[in-house]
């Protein structure tokens, strides 16, 4: 899980008040658009001025004020294509350089926005926006060095430029340059920025690097700032720290009001037909080689055809990857690309597609465009499997965990309403290959000795759990800690950590990225996983107990420090769920040193892969099937949403379910 910060909101162009008198007719329509303007009567404000356009179609000023009316009633598309036909008439214009960038982002049109600024003589233009917008456009295609080239153009213009210190250190972090990146947030503090995001900022980079001298001077900054509440740290960064799950609420609230505010939602959506199959939609960016896309992909493959017709709408990018591919042939004509629209033409193509539940699998994550269900386009709206957390805002009705992860009793930190799952609320693959494992060599581990391992990203590994880890190994004699080479920074930080208690650092073992069959593979050479808190591994638990490796957890608070108890419960693992710290790394000490227990476990593990909840995607399917079966029956009986625990037997009821549906969910729309 990763995030950037979110992007400012640019100030919005008002209408241009000066126009050449060339023709007076031309004139005279648009000083009628002027006025309709004046009165925010926006359709008629575009009448006029695309009136003024026809007339006299060489004035650049009568195309800006036509963009901006498009702009106001939402055709961003036309408003983009008239604002770059007024750079072309006027390419020394900023004003009108700036409608047209604003115009193509909101479009999702980068692609045009690179090329019609590198038409323009930027070398000579001295304001920052235009370079500014390069490295946006260029950020948004993941090109960043070309984006840190024009952040820092931006720069040399305008030093005391806000946004681009801040977009400059989201550009670093991609490049997994954590520290600089900090440094970046730093800055944009300095000369302005809101001191408790950027200090939630700085806080995860540091998180990232393992540089744990600075996470504790900036953590203790954040939670002073946090004490005078003048603003929100980024949602995804408090959910990384120590923190409530009222803070968390809060963050999220504010994150939404900063970004979604002023959004006038679409019409409330016809009755549904009586009987019809219920129209899910799922929302994504990360169908690609992403955890999300791995952990979703049988469960797409599973849905009842029969009684549900599946959407999926991708806006994220094209690797060419079978599980692209695989996803892409789940999803059969319910496929749509909506990369290059807007937020609202994606909301307007899901209320055509008439929705019944529009499922966000992103949440706060990184590339989330959280602004289209703003829009309400569909009868139900939930939040699922992306953001383990609330999103602090009731415009979505539910969110999907289970007894573990979201109790009840948590209710009050939720601005969803919970709907539990009756085990796991974690999808899984069955179909993932599980291949041969390769040699301890090929892996770079010892020939001999107990390996311990945690393939978590490195901003999840905190002091004291570190400390934790080396006190195991100093007590186990030759054993080595494998981990995940996230970034150079951290591997180069956590040895001098290791070495300053003791340990000798080539006892740390370094994995670098392996597409997931290979990953799965040299799983299996892992003896034991140790987890982290306060967030917990994830897809990574679920990957590891797939690989037959048996993982130690411990859970806190809040969702995200709960999932891999969830996970270990429903492989019927719950022995490895220690209460606290000291009761984590007692258990993992006495599985280290008793091989034949260590080994019995490691059997019934093998053993139980075939028929336990985490790994029966069938049932789960029919489980969150019927899980949307009770959001939209509360809405077709006029009644608000409410919670909805697991059913009691739910299990039981489920399996029978889905023994009577037969083969109904390998069947395509």
């Amino acid at each position: 899980m990763s995030t950037a910060l979110a992007t400012p909101r640019a100030n919005r162009p008002g209408p241009v008040a000066h126009a050449a008198r060339r023709n007076p007719r031309a004139e005279a329509d648009y000083r009628r658009g002027l006025e309709f303007s004046r009165s925010e009567r926006w359709e008629q404000a575009a009448a006029a001025f695309a009136q003024a356009t026809r007339r006299n179609p060489q004035d650049a000023v009568f195309w800006l004020n036509l963009a901006h009316a498009h702009v106001k009633v939402g055709r961003l598309d036309e408003a983009a294509d008239e604002a770059r036909r007024a750079v072309a008439l006027d390419p020394h214009s900023e004003l009108a350089v700036s409608i047209a960038t604003q115009c193509l982002a909101a479009s999702n049109r980068h692609d045009e926005m690179i090329a019609m600024l590198q038409r323009l003589d930027l070398e000579n233009v001295r304001a920052p926006n235009a370079h500014f917008s390069l490295g946006q456009a260029y950020a948004a295609m993941n090109r960043y060095p070309e984006a840190v080239d024009a952040y820092l153009a931006a720069l040399a213009r305008k030093p005391d430029f806000m946004p681009g210190h801040v977009y400059l250190g989201n550009v670093f972090e991609r490049l997994k340059l954590h520290v600089e990146a900090r440094e970046c947030f730093q800055t944009a503090l300095a000369v302005g920025g809101r001191r408790a995001e950027l200090l939630s900022a700085m806080t995860y980079q540091s998180q990232n690097a393992c540089r744990w001298d600075l996470f504790a001077q900036d953590l203790a900054q954040l939670q002073e700032a946090l004490q005078g509440g003048q603003d929100q740290p980024a949602p995804f960064h408090l959910l990384t720290m120590p923190s409530s799950r009222a803070q968390q609420r809060a963050a999220a609230a504010a994150h939404w009001r900063d970004h979604c505010a002023g959004i006038v939602p679409l019409p409330r959506p016809a009755p549904r037909i009586p009987g019809a199959p219920l129209r899910i939609g799922y929302f994504t960016n990360d169908i690609f080689r992403h955890a999300t896309a791995y952990l979703i992909a049988e469960m797409l493959e599973r849905h009842d055809r029969v009684h549900h017709r599946i959407f999926l709408y991708s806006y994220g990018h094209d690797d060419g990857s079978p599980i692209r591919a695989r996803i892409m042939n789940a999803a059969g004509d319910g496929f749509v690309d909506v990369a290059r629209l807007s937020d609202r033409a994606v909301a307007e193509r899901m209320r055509a597609d008439n929705l019944d539940l529009l499922v966000d699998l992103k949440g706060y994550t990184l590339g989330s465009r959280i602004r289209v269900c703003a829009y309400h386009p569909a009868r139900v709206q939930v939040n699922y499997l992306g953001y383990p957390g609330t999103l602090g805002t009731a415009d979505y009705d539910y969110i999907i965990g289970d007894r573990i992860v979201t109790p009840l009793e948590h209710a009050p930190d939720f601005a969803e309403h919970i709907a539990q799952m009756p085990r796991c609320y974690q999808p899984n693959d069955r179909q993932r290959a599980l291949g041969p494992a390769p040699s301890r060599a090929d892996c770079g581990l010892p020939p001999s000795g107990f390996v311990f391992c945690s393939f978590n990203s490195c901003y999840k590994i905190t002091r004291e759990v570190f400390d934790r880890w080396c006190r195991l190994l100093l007590q186990v004699p030759g054993s080595v800690l494998w981990l995940y080479e996230a970034n150079a920074q951290a591997r180069a930080n956590l040895e001098r950590e290791a070495q300053t208690r003791g340990v000798d650092a080539l006892r740390l073992i370094w994995a670098p990225h392996r597409t997931l069959e290979e990953h799965l593979a040299r799983l299996q050479l892992a003896d034991l996983v140790l987890d982290t808190l306060p967030v917990n591994a994830h897809t990574t638990a679920s990957d590891a107990l797939w690989a037959g490796v048996p993982m130690v957890t411990t859970p806190g608070d809040s969702f995200v420090a709960r999932v891999a108890t969830s996970v270990l419960e429903a492989c019927e693992l719950p022995e490895l769920v220690a209460p606290d710290g000291a009761a984590y790394e007692k258990l993992a000490l006495e599985l280290a040193t008793d091989a034949p227990r260590l080994q019995a476990l490691r059997a019934r593990l093998a053993g139980l892969r075939a028929h336990c909840a985490l790994f029966d995607s069938t049932t789960h399917t029919r489980a969150l099937e019927a899980l949307y079966a009770r959001m939209m029956a509360r809405w077709e009986a006029g009644l608000p949403p409410e919670a909805l625990p697991a059913l009691e037997g739910g299990d039981s009821l489920v399996a029978a379910s889905a023994s009577a549906t037969g083969d109904a969910g390998d069947r395509r729309a």
